[in-house]
């Protein structure tokens, strides 16, 4: 028996997304350098199915913003309102959240954070930052 086909090792093999699996764990949105600032974006499923986009920035240009050199943040959209914050971002056939989500990455990121400012006034999206 391979282990891939083990029960025990079952959860290693797959993403819990509403109603589907991915073979996704999580998907880079962003990933920027400039000297030394930086700054990474990601998307990741949590076991229960909530959707968590978090980042991370690194550098001077944070420090004379936030007093820190180093910003943390993430956004989680519980697992019933992820299908509905997607169709905001107007993915309305989707069949892999993850892979959706990764459209919006790079240069198309700003849609994702209007999104989320959008899905907030109807929506119990959970904000945490630390700096």
């Amino acid at each position: 028996m391979e282990w891939l086909e083990n029960p025990d090792y079952a959860e290693l093999n797959a993403t819990k997304a509403p109603g589907q699996n991915s073979p996704l764990k999580e998907v880079v949105l962003v990933e920027e350098r400039s000297g030394a600032d930086s700054r990474i974006i990601w998307a990741s499923l949590a076991e229960n199915g909530d959707l968590v986009i978090s980042g991370h920035d690194i550098g001077p240009k944070v420090e004379r913003f936030f007093g820190s050199d180093e910003y943390e943040f993430s956004h989680t959209v519980p697992s019933d309102y992820v299908l509905p914050f997607l169709k905001i971002l107007g993915a309305t056939k989707v069949t892999d959240v993850l892979i959706a989500l990764r459209h919006f990455g790079g240069p198309r990121y700003q849609e994702i954070t209007d999104a989320l400012e959008a899905a907030k006034q109807s929506m119990p999206i959970r904000f945490w930052s630390h700096s």
